[in-house]
């Protein structure tokens, strides 16, 4: 695969995804491609990612989000989510560089989607990109969670919602802060590089599912989690 830092064009991302097993759609590679171009841009300015050329961004951060839409396409999350086309409401904490987030939008869109992030740099960086990549539903929320939460479930009452976390705090920590801040019904989903295990859970949640895949050479962890009344 071309180790390149020029921006990329949808042929190229397609042909990249495609050597490491993952078929891309047109309008999958255009939307990655646009991501992919914007985050190379941005990225020496604030700090988004490491020093990465555009090819392994897609194989090491971005790859991530389709293997968790893969993920929550599963039998064992079909069990959790709401039935077929019913709204969820995403809440990705600490959405960094719009990972798993905006990567995930081409492969899984079942409502509306917050992009949550502290740092207000990242936050214009988000805004710029769900704008410029037209993601409708895809929001940006400034400030720490325990103010920002309460203030968007106030604007979904009774929505089912899908907590995402890729770097946000330790899994059994993240499990607390959703059990604080989100009421049921809800679920939960942590990306993790070792692997959930039932004796850390804290009490009141069950590890409904879990996944693991090789990425670069490591083996990454995706595991659901759902409240003792989330499942459905």
């Amino acid at each position: 695969m071309p180790q390149s830092d020029t921006t990329p064009d949808a042929a190229a991302v397609a042909g990249a995804a495609a050597t490491f097993g993952r078929e891309l759609a047109p309008d999958q590679a255009t939307m990655l491609a646009g991501y992919l171009q914007l985050l190379t841009r941005f990225r020496r300015k604030i700090n988004l990612v490491g020093p990465q050329d555009w090819p392994t961004m897609l194989e090491t951060l971005v790859a991530d989000s389709w293997h968790l839409a893969d993920f929550l396409a599963g039998p064992e999350a079909k069990n959790i989510l709401p039935p077929g086309d019913a709204p969820v409401v995403g809440l990705d904490f600490g959405a960094g560089a719009g990972l798993p987030g905006i990567g995930l939008r081409p492969f899984f869109n079942r409502g509306p989607y917050y992009l949550l992030e502290s740092r207000q740099k990242r936050c214009v960086f988000l805004a710029e990109v769900a704008a410029r990549l037209g993601l409708a539903g895809m929001h940006v929320a400034e400030g720490r969670v325990e103010r920002t939460v309460p203030d968007i479930l106030a604007g979904h009452p009774g929505a089912f919602v899908l907590c995402v976390s890729r770097a946000f705090a330790p899994w059994p920590r993240f499990l607390e802060i959703c059990r604080e801040l989100v009421p049921e019904p809800l679920a939960v989903v942590t990306m993790t590089g070792e692997a959930t295990t039932g004796e850390k859970t804290p009490p009141g949640w069950e590890l409904a599912a879990g996944v693991s895949y090789p990425v670069a050479g490591r083996t990454r962890h995706l595991s659901l989690f759902s409240g003792s009344t989330a499942s459905m």
